[in-house]
């Protein structure tokens, strides 16, 4: 029998693996079946448990299942992914690049970031995971950063950075100079207002962080938060992104993959680094936001926080000519959710094919708006731009009045599986006889969360791919078909109109 080439799987120790080629794979039930056990998207990890080729397939296992894959659909190199997770109002991203570096981009209000990241990296089994994260947090708004609370106090999980924009939401502390819960405000020599506290150091951040007057009373919610990733050892380090940054991964050449800072964009003034001060706290630092921009041979992918009608007019008016070079965008992560506070001209610079929206339910904004939905559609590239939504993704059978009893009933079964275990462990008599007890009573109370997990994680998270040339952008279907689990847009870089477009 033959054997596997060697250019279609990579080797470490004992180990083969390959990945999903473009732009799905399907894992099937026999050397000759053509059902189909297990439906991947483009990159998705494969383990080859034997190299020998019976009908153009060979053996694997990904995603828990086993079978076989034909060689046609598995590839040697590992692509870009980047998961805009589910995590209801708010904005969460994972990103993974082709050398496996991991950050997280927001953590939304909730804890469906960390339940993600429990399923995705089984934190049941994994105590430590091999890689440190890079956390990138967009802008001091408690529905991109709160959700990295749990993540913070998660042993396994360990970060090396922690990105921000610059802006610390604080208690005000006028003996500081911090007349507002951004820090000072001040009205300077052209008569306008700007936000002259910005903590651009790690240990300007520290400084506050460490400040047991500032984890405390009105507008403490931020530091609080940050300030939980300092238990960790060593701690990260906190580092403000701007306009001076540059880049933070690569260069922007053609042939790589890179990531660049565009905003906040900081002003000189009286001899200050400052901020305009736009109206309010609130439309300042949502503004202000963290805007990058991820570059991947010919793709490139808009990755911002809430920024809104006057911080778009600003970027647009500081960016001067080169505003549309410097935003336009394949895909763009529309930014505050689909409010309808954005400026009409910044959406036709980023001119995206795709655009992704994260919102959620439980909210009093009624995002997406349809103002904006209008605006994106109407600025957006081709004659037919897509929009992508994490609430209407959610919106399947697993949430419907149907099934809503049987997750309830799901989180009841792992509360009492959780009891019964902190009962037993708080009163137990240390016997071999009981520590098997105790164990089993764990795996039943890990097994019943992680059945919650994957109901929140499943559905609404939408899943870019890209090797740079290609791309897919998807979303689980509400029931299988019988072409597999996904909704699957395909695309291409197309050489004439230097664009990505559809397949």
């Amino acid at each position: 029998m033959s054997q596997l080439d060697p250019t279609f799987f990579n080797t470490n120790g004992s180990r083969k693996f390959t990945y999903a080629g473009f732009p799905d794979a399907k894992i099937l039930e026999s050397e000759t079946s053509s059902k189909w056990v297990q439906h991947l998207l483009f990159g998705d990890y494969i383990a080859i448990l034997d190299t020998e080729v019976v009908n153009d397939r060979v053996l694997v296992r990904s995603r828990n299942r086993t079978g076989w894959i034909s060689i046609e659909n598995i590839q040697k190199q590992r692509i870009l992914e980047v998961n805009f997770v589910d995590i209801g109002q708010g904005d969460g991203c994972h990103m993974v690049t082709p050398d496996d570096k991991h950050y997280l981009i927001d953590a939304g209000k909730g804890d469906n970031m960390y339940r993600y990241l429990y399923w995705r990296f089984n934190l049941d089994k994994n105590t430590s995971l091999p890689m440190k994260f890079k956390a990138i947090v967009s802008h001091p708004d408690n529905d991109h950063y709160l959700g990295f609370a749990d993540i913070f106090e998660e042993p396994a999980i360990k970060f090396d950075k922690i990105y921000h924009s610059g802006i610390v939401h604080r208690p005000v502390d006028n003996t500081k100079g911090w007349n507002t819960q951004l820090g000072k405000v001040d009205e300077l020599s052209d008569g306008e207002k700007y936000l002259l506290s910005l903590e651009l150091t790690d240990t300007a951040m520290k400084s506050i962080l460490n400040d047991p007057q500032n984890s405390s009373g009105t507008g403490s919610q931020y530091p609080e938060t940050m300030a939980l990733s300092l238990s960790q050892q060593p701690q990260p380090t906190f580092e403000a992104l701007n306009n001076g940054t540059g880049f933070l991964l690569g260069n922007g050449g053609d042939n790589e993959l890179s990531l660049k800072v565009i905003a906040p964009i900081i002003t000189q003034k009286d001899g200050k680094q400052a901020l305009p001060f736009l109206k309010d706290n609130g439309k300042t630092k949502n503004g202000h936001s963290v805007l990058l921009m991820l570059k991947h041979k010919h793709l490139r992918v808009m990755l911002g926080g809430d920024i809104n009608e006057e911080a778009g007019e600003y970027i647009n008016h500081k960016l001067g000519a080169n505003a549309k070079a410097d935003l336009q965008a394949d895909i763009a992560k529309a930014c505050h959710h689909g409010s309808h506070l954005f400026s009409y001209e910044f959406l036709e610079n980023i001119n995206a094919l795709g655009t992704v929206i994260s919102s959620g339910d439980n909210e009093n904004y009624s995002h997406p708006r349809p103002d904006t939905l209008g605006a994106i559609g109407k600025t957006g590239y081709s004659k037919k731009p897509l929009i992508f939504s994490t609430e209407l993704a959610r919106s399947n059978k697993d949430f419907s009045s149907a099934t809503i009893p049987e997750l309830v009933k799901k989180y009841q079964k792992w509360e009492e599986a959780r009891t019964e275990y902190e009962d037993f462990k708080a009163n137990l008599v240390d016997t071999p006889a009981n520590q098997l007890v105790l164990e089993g009573l764990k795996e039943e109370m890990v097994k019943k969360y992680k059945e919650i997990n994957s109901y929140l994680t499943r559905y609404g998270m939408i899943s870019l791919r890209s090797d740079g040339e290609q791309m897919i952008v998807a979303q689980k279907l509400e029931k299988d078909g019988r072409g597999g689990k996904y909704d699957i847009y395909k695309f291409a870089f197309d050489a004439q109109e230097q664009r990505f477009v559809r397949k």
